[in-house]
């Protein structure tokens, strides 16, 4: 693993976890679908350039991404390898850099035929949005997730083989919520193993 990729994973709500121990435990049946994937070369040229979105995507040597196809994890890893410490730069540090990147990319797959989907099953309420996260995320990645309710407008989120640090899936869920106008959402997560993170949701 590059330098570059081992010094932008390192961030202090990631435990200080090298990225290349994350590399390590992908396996062939952790996937991520086209659309996600897509997504993310998206983000990283609004929040980089053109030219980061194009070593990004020679990094994993895939040009472009076809929405319902499965493809392997590691080319999201690979990308990201090349993307976050020019990312980390211009947005104050990884984990602002991952936080804008996992809003850019929900905001992505809500506008995509999948993301409308959801949100006709949702019917506009953020509690049928939560309790639907574990599907809508499968849409997207492999890995284990599941929601326990705390009260009435918070809960858990718990995700279990999963590869990004926290700070990109709060910029994910509160994109989420906010779309179907939840107001004061404040998403904040943890990071519990090397591929596991829970997020306390809540809103008014």
């Amino acid at each position: 693993m590059s330098g570059a990729a081992m010094a932008w994973s390192v961030s202090p709500r990631d435990g200080g976890q090298y990225w290349g121990q994350r590399m390590s435990l992908v396996s062939s049946e952790d996937i991520a679908r086209g659309l996600f994937l897509q997504g993310v070369l998206k983000s990283i040229r609004a929040l980089g350039d053109e030219a980061l979105e194009k070593r990004s995507a020679s990094a994993c040597g895939q040009a472009r991404f076809f929405d319902f196809f499965n493809y392997p994890i590691r080319l999201h890893l690979q990308m990201l390898s090349v993307a976050m410490p020019e990312l980390a730069t211009r947005h104050t540090d990884a984990d602002q850099a991952l936080w804008r990147m996992g809003h850019c990319v929900a905001m992505d797959f809500l506008e995509s035929e999948a993301g409308r989907t959801v949100k006709v099953l949702v019917r506009g309420e953020p509690k049928r949005l939560v309790n639907n996260l574990p599907l809508t995320y499968r849409m997207s990645m492999t890995g284990e997730r599941s929601v326990r309710w705390t009260g009435p407008q918070c809960c858990r989120f718990t995700m279990k083989r999963d590869f990004m640090p926290p700070s990109f899936h709060e910029g994910m869920l509160v994109a989420m919520l906010e779309r179907l106008n939840a107001s004061k959402v404040k998403v904040v997560g943890r990071q519990t193993d090397l591929l596991e993170s829970e997020y306390d949701i809540s809103w008014q």
